[in-house]
């Protein structure tokens, strides 16, 4: 019977556990935006600024065809 109540226990705090770091990821995603840092879109291998990355357009992988 200990046994059963420890293992709830244990559940728990990892739930809780989850649900804080969940928060603060959340809490910390929400500074940065609040601050104007937003992610870099992906060209090619590496990650560019979207003051640059509005200067490319995206072809399909044979280029173009007619």
């Amino acid at each position: 019977m200990r046994s059963l109540m420890r293992a709830r226990v244990l559940e728990l705090q990892y739930e809780m556990l989850c649900q804080r770091t969940a928060r603060r990821q959340q809490a910390a995603k929400a500074a940065l935006v609040h601050r104007g840092v937003v992610p870099y879109p992906a060209i090619a291998t590496g990650y560019v600024p979207p003051s640059i990355s509005s200067q490319y357009v995206y072809l399909p992988v044979g280029g173009l065809r007619s």
